[in-house]
C-alpha cells in the first residue's frame, strides 16, 4: 500500500492517470489513495514531480533519481547478446562478494507479473562439493526414466548422461560435468516459471557485464527438484520449485568472435 504526502503533493494528476489499477482518487484537489487494488508496483511513486509517495514497509535506501545517462546503447547491447556464449570452463577464482550483490540485485529488480515478488534466491558457494554429490545422485536415480519422461525430446540421450556422469563422479579426480568447476551456483526459486526466468536474463546481463561467464543448468534444476534430500540441504522447502539454476564464475576460455542464428519466423498483421 501507498501513503501520499498531502501537503507535499501538487495536484498534478499524474499518479492518478498512471495508476493502472486505478486505485487512487483526487480527493480535494490532492492524490488520494483507495486501497483497494493496489499491486504495491510503486509506478506512482517513480512518476511522483515531487516525491510526495511512500510505499509501506519497503525501504527507500535504494531509490535512485532517473537521468539521461541511464539509457543504455542500443548499438552495443545488441552486440553483447550477439558475442554472449555459454561458458562451461572456469577458474578457480571466486565470484567476489560485491558482483555477487549486483547480481542478486539485478533479479530482485527485475520486473515480475503482476508485481508479484515472489522470486527467492538459494547462493551456493561454500558447499558446492555436497551439492554437486547430491546433485548427480538425484540424476542418477532419475535416469531409470518413467514412461511419461520418456515421452520429453532428448529424455533418452540425458539419461544416458546422467548414468555417465554418476558412473564417472565415482572415479578419482572426477571431472566436473555439472557445474563445470565454477565457484557459485544461483537457484532461483518460485511458484511462477515466467518471473524466475525473467529474472534470471537479467542477472545474465549482470553477470557478463562483470566480466564473469554463466551456463544455464536445466541438469541443476530437474536435481533439486526432484531430491527432497538435496533441498533440505540446502534450506529449502520440499514445496518449493526451482525454476531456473545459474552456474557462474570466471571464464578460463576467450571466444573470438560471434555465431550465426537463423532467420527466424516473423510474422506481421
Amino acid at each position: 500500500m501507498i501513503t501520499i504526502d498531502r501537503d507535499t503533493c501538487i495536484g498534478c494528476e499524474l499518479c492518478v492517470s498512471d495508476c493502472f489499477t486505478e486505485d487512487i482518487e483526487m480527493v480535494d484537489g490532492k492524490a488520494n489513495p483507495k486501497d483497494n487494488f493496489c499491486i504495491e508496483c510503486g509506478h506512482c511513486l517513480a512518476i511522483c514531480p515531487v516525491n510526495a509517495v511512500t510505499l509501506k514497509d519497503y525501504s527507500s535506501a535504494d531509490v535512485i533519481s532517473v537521468t539521461e545517462e541511464d539509457r543504455l546503447d542500443p548499438e552495443q547491447l545488441l552486440r553483447w547478446i550477439k558475442t554472449r556464449r555459454t561458458i562451461r570452463q572456469f577458474t578457480e577464482e571466486t565470484v567476489a562478494p560485491e558482483d555477487l550483490q549486483k547480481i542478486l540485485a539485478m533479479g530482485v529488480h527485475s520486473p515480475k507479473g503482476g508485481n508479484v515478488q515472489n522470486v527467492s534466491f538459494v547462493v551456493i558457494e561454500d558447499n558446492l562439493l555436497h551439492a554437486r554429490k547430491l546433485a548427480i545422485e538425484s540424476l542418477y536415480k532419475l535416469s531409470d526414466l518413467s514412461e511419461s519422461m520418456k515421452k520429453e525430446p532428448n529424455m533418452m540421450r540425458y539419461a544416458k548422461n546422467w548414468k555417465r556422469m554418476y558412473e564417472e563422479s565415482q572415479l578419482p579426480d572426477a571431472k566436473d560435468r555439472l557445474f563445470f568447476g565454477a565457484p557459485c551456483v544461483i537457484l532461483l526459486v518460485s511458484p511462477s516459471p515466467i518471473n524466475a526466468c525473467i529474472a534470471a536474463s537479467h542477472m545474465e546481463t549482470m553477470v557478463y557485464s562483470l566480466g564473469l561467464g554463466m551456463l544455464y543448468s536445466g541438469f541443476t534444476t530437474r536435481a533439486v527438484n526432484y531430491s527432497p534430500e538435496l533441498k533440505e540441504f540446502l534450506g529449502m522447502q520440499e514445496s518449493d520449485t526451482v525454476q531456473a539454476s545459474l552456474i557462474i564464475g570466471h571464464p578460463a576460455v576467450r571466444y573470438e568472435r560471434s555465431t550465426p542464428k537463423k532467420l527466424p519466423v516473423v510474422i506481421r498483421r
